[in-house]
């Protein structure tokens, strides 16, 4: 009971981005309407999340050992609840970009903090 207990944290992040590349996609054509995007920009709208978590991955295990694992899913989840905020009254696109940005630091710094804690 104890191993399954352990293991069930890193599931659940990776599922949380899972879910946002779920939401976006059906998202997207709302915004795409509402923001008057072209093609490419569309395309940096949903890959921004993903190109945010490939740039939190390189460093986020040694930032993790500087400042601790419980402060960096600490600060991953303020970031990741931020950004959704950010995301839900951006005014443009640019805006919604960084949004998407901090969207993918908070999601993947939590995968490789939040799962340590629990095993």
């Amino acid at each position: 009971m104890v191993l399954v207990v352990s293991r069930l944290p890193l599931p659940l992040e990776i599922f949380l981005q899972g879910w946002d590349n779920a939401t976006i996609a059906g998202a997207v054509v709302y915004i795409k309407k509402e923001l008057t995007l072209d093609a490419s920009v569309e395309g940096l709208v949903v890959a921004m999340s993903l190109i945010g978590a490939t740039l939190v991955t390189t460093c986020s295990g040694s930032i993790a050992d500087s400042l601790g694992r419980r402060p960096m899913l600490i600060m991953s989840s303020m970031l990741y609840f931020l950004s959704g905020l950010i995301m839900l009254w951006s005014p443009n696109v640019y805006v919604l970009l960084i949004a998407r940005l901090l969207d993918g630091f908070g999601d993947r710094a939590s995968v490789y903090s939040g799962s340590t804690i629990y095993i």
